[in-house]
């Protein structure tokens, strides 16, 4: 495969994601979401994903579900 002409947006903040969808086993769309955290000292995420709970510096809160 020929890469030679790909062009990325903020390509370190890519190189970033990588290196976190590998050492902490989550999906890379998580990867990149941890990378712009930690980017803009984000501490905090709204979700269901657990994957989120593997990175320490990050605290999820899960949203409430509304009651019907």
């Amino acid at each position: 495969m020929d890469l030679n002409g790909l062009k990325i947006f903020q390509k370190q903040l890519y190189i970033i994601a990588l290196n976190i969808y590998a050492s902490n086993n989550i999906d890379f769309e998580d990867a990149i979401c941890v990378a712009y955290m930690q980017k803009y000292k984000i501490k905090e995420i709204l979700s269901y994903d657990s994957d989120f709970d593997k990175i320490e510096e990050i605290k999820r809160l899960e949203p409430q579900r509304k009651e019907e």
